[in-house]
């Protein structure tokens, strides 16, 4: 028989195995072991399906790509030209031999030097489904590869009128909290398709000197000139639905960037009660360690008071196309049990007095902060969600049954 001691030596030999660097396997740490310039795109590989791979369980505030000894993942730069700058070819297979250390075609390689030569580009697509009671269509953004099309989020856009009724994406809440942070400036938006946003340009629309030629237009001089003022955060910025820092990974990021996943956000707001919002979603994600279903969206017409003191309805173009959304929305679902939570903000710096909500506020009541005071930075509550699906026709069926209280690690 063993001895006591004999025993625990042995078990003390397992945990430092556990502990060590040697743990058999790689560990691609998403900030220390990816490429900084151009990341490429990742795809595990179990047997015959291909799915974008993703991130596990942060220790501290890093997440990493985690690989047994001889697994194989995809290495993909998808985007004309585009070549892995260590292998020549736009997609490659690597072998996890230890570490960081992965094998290519039999040759190892570091994981941080598999750069892109330029950035890893998404695609959008239009499907042949409706949404918004037909008045939308739904479109697909994510990343065309040999192996097919693996979709990232996917919007309801009204193509004629180049509005956006909401875009759904996920939360993988295991590994958002270490996500890619990179110091480089946030990239542009783009049409994506000469079919979206025709007849103008939507980078012209949200330039502040097409802001204050809207304004001045509908609102006259005097009130154009209240409102708007860039070094005071008043103006409209292009308010991401799906945002970026939902995704853990950088290419995943960048895919975000369409305008068809935006809308003009007063920056007050956008950088103020809404991005809290938005941060709140991703603490519940991580504290539930569920893939979050998330669906935020557009609601109305934003109105503003003239120089004659009467209210007038804001478009970026035209007549009627690209509105200044009345209210932004999220409805926030956890998978496992259904449970859900709508969130409302306002969508305009200026109103005198907090407005009458459009569905009875459950913030409290189920631990969600509260953001009211600041009508500035946006107001901002918590319903049911079938309360605000019934005071937003063109919102998506979503599963709920339970409200979704607020969690955090």
């Amino acid at each position: 028989e063993m001895s006591v001691l004999a025993l625990c030596f042995a078990l003390l030999n397992l945990a430092f195995l556990a502990q060590g660097k040697s743990a058999p396997g790689c560990s691609l740490s998403l900030n220390n072991n990816l490429p900084i310039k151009n990341e490429p795109l990742i795809f595990s590989q179990n047997g015959k399906s291909v799915e974008i791979m993703r991130p596990s369980a942060s220790s501290g505030k890093d997440s990493s790509l985690d690989l047994k000894t001889g697994e194989e993942i995809i290495i993909a730069c998808p985007s004309k030209k585009n070549v892995i700058e260590a292998t020549g070819k736009d997609e490659s297979v690597a072998k996890c031999v230890s570490g960081s250390t992965l094998s290519i075609g039999g040759k190892s390689v570091d994981s941080k030097t598999l750069d892109c030569k330029s950035k890893a580009d998404s695609d959008v697509i239009k499907t042949d489904r409706t949404c918004a009671n037909g008045q939308g269509t739904i479109l697909e953004i994510g990343f065309k590869i040999s192996e097919g099309w693996f979709k990232l989020l996917e919007v309801c856009h009204d193509i004629a009128e180049s509005k956006t009724y909401w875009a759904s994406h996920s939360i993988k809440g295991d590994g958002i909290e270490g996500k890619v942070y990179r110091s480089t400036a946030r990239p542009a938006f783009t049409r994506g398709e000469k079919w979206l946003f025709t007849g103008f340009n939507p980078d012209s629309a949200y330039k502040q000197d097409n802001q204050e030629k809207v304004l001045k237009t509908v609102l006259g001089a005097k009130s154009a000139t209240a409102y708007l003022d860039a070094k005071a955060t008043k103006f409209l910025a292009r308010g991401h639905l799906a945002p970026d820092a939902d995704f853990a990974l950088s290419p995943h990021q960048l895919a975000t960037y369409y305008y068809v996943n935006a809308a003009p956000q007063w920056q007050s707001i956008n950088a103020g009660n809404w991005l809290r919002t938005e941060t709140n979603s991703r603490t519940v994600a991580a504290a539930l360690g569920v893939d979050l279903a998330v669906v935020t969206g557009t609601l109305g017409v934003s109105k503003m008071v003239d120089d004659k003191g009467q209210e007038k309805e804001i478009f970026m173009e035209g007549k009627s196309r690209l509105p200044v959304p009345e209210y932004y929305w999220k409805v926030l679902r956890n998978p496992e049990d259904n449970s859900c939570i709508a969130i409302v903000s306002t969508n305009n710096p200026f109103l005198k007095s907090a407005p009458t909500p459009v569905c009875k506020d459950v913030c409290e009541k189920n631990g969600w902060p509260t953001y009211q005071n600041d009508l500035f930075k946006g107001y901002v509550y918590c319903c049911e969600y079938k309360d605000l699906k019934s005071a937003v026709p063109h919102m998506p069926e979503i599963p709920c049954k339970s409200t979704l209280k607020f969690k955090k690690n």
